[in-house]
Formats: C-alpha cells, sequence, structure tokens
C-alpha cells in the first residue's frame, strides 16, 4: 500500500495592519506619485490604493477622507505647502545673493513639477464641481511668495504680482489645456521664450504701462 504523503497546508498571508495616519498618508503620497504620469485615468481609487499597498480602497478613502474628491483636495493642499515651503526658500537664498528677475526662471523651473500636478488635481476637482474657494487662499499664498521673490529683484510690486500670476498661470494652462488647443512642442517652447523676455523687461514694462 502506497502511503500518500498529506499536502501542506498553505498559510494564508495576513495584510500588514497600520494606523489611520499611516494609511492616509500613503494615500496622499500614492495619489502625488501618480501624478507624475500627467494621465487622470491613474487617478482612480484602485490605482490610488494599489499603488499604496492598501486592500479595501474604496472603504479607507471613504472612511479617512469622505470620498475620492476631498483625498485629491487634500492633495491639492499638500502641493500648494510643498510649493510656498519651496519658493520661500528661494526667497531666503536671494536675500543673500545679487540675480537679475529673468535669472530666476532657471531656478523657478525646479517648482514647475508640483505646480503641474496641483493643476492636473484643481482641474478634476473643478470638473467635478468643487467651489473655487476651497482652493483659492492656498493659491494666493502661492502668488504672494512669488510676488516677494520678484520684488527682492527690484521688479515694482504691482508688476512683480502681475509676473508671478503670468508664470502660476503659464505653467497651470500648459498642463491642463495644451493638448486642447492642439499647441505644438515648439509654440510652447515660443511662450517660455516671451515669458522670460516680458520677465527680464519687468520693470520697463511697469513703467510703459504707468503702473509706477
Amino acid at each position: 500500500m502506497v502511503m500518500v504523503k498529506p499536502m501542506p497546508k498553505k498559510t494564508k498571508v495576513k495584510p500588514v495592519r497600520i494606523g489611520r495616519e499611516e494609511a492616509k498618508e500613503r494615500l496622499i503620497q500614492s495619489t502625488i506619485a501618480l501624478l507624475e504620469s500627467g494621465k487622470l485615468d491613474d487617478l482612480l481609487v484602485d490605482a490610488i490604493t494599489e499603488h499604496a499597498g492598501l486592500a479595501s480602497g474604496h472603504v479607507l478613502v471613504h472612511r479617512y477622507f469622505g470620498s475620492r474628491l476631498e483625498l485629491l483636495s487634500e492633495v491639492a493642499h499638500r502641493l500648494a505647502a510643498q510649493l510656498v515651503e519651496g519658493l520661500n526658500s528661494d526667497l531666503e537664498t536671494f536675500q543673500d545673493v545679487s540675480v537679475r528677475p529673468v535669472d530666476y526662471v532657471g531656478s523657478f523651473a525646479r517648482h514647475t513639477g508640483i505646480i503641474r500636478k496641483r493643476a492636473l488635481v484643481i482641474n478634476e476637482l473643478a470638473l467635478h464641481g468643487a467651489s473655487p474657494a476651497l482652493h483659492s487662499q492656498d493659491t494666493r499664498k502661492i502668488l504672494d511668495s512669488l510676488q516677494q521673490i520678484f520684488e527682492l529683484v527690484e521688479v515694482p510690486s504691482r508688476a512683480a504680482r502681475a509676473t508671478a500670476l503670468n508664470m502660476l498661470t503659464l505653467v497651470s494652462v500648459e498642463v491642463t489645456l495644451s493638448d486642447w488647443m492642439g499647441v505644438t512642442a515648439e509654440e510652447r517652447d515660443d511662450l517660455r521664450a516671451l515669458t522670460r523676455v516680458e520677465l527680464g523687461f519687468a520693470s520697463q514694462i511697469s513703467k510703459l504701462l504707468g503702473w509706477e
């Protein structure tokens, strides 16, 4: 008689239990990471929770944020805070360094990734009817920080504000509407070049407009 050895029992791997705050942070950071692709499809709950390594994603998102849109809203706030922190770091640096307005464009470029991500999230929220008031204060803080930098490099106050708004709008619109407008890569480069020239002559333009 042939003895058949019993098959070893498979041990079921239990999911790792994590706390509320860690789960929330994972969801926020996973959403930010997925924004790298620039595709709104990557912002679906299943994609976010899979990236975060969390089971029962819809349940967790609802439990911790209320809805997917509330999660995206929190992400937008987080990105705005990171951007303001980076701009304020620039402000501290330029207080000790002599720099022309046009020179700042190169430094500003390192912030465009965050601006693009935030613009994608804000656009998604707007498409679903979110109130602009939810994030307008964050935008004002970003503009305030940019304006202070341009004032530091001797751009008049009104022109500094307009320049800050111009640069923030340029990056935001580029990521959200360029494809819809059929803008080519060459046209985008031309727009950036024109913006750099405008920035270099911000003080002169301010005088021509009678802002001083």
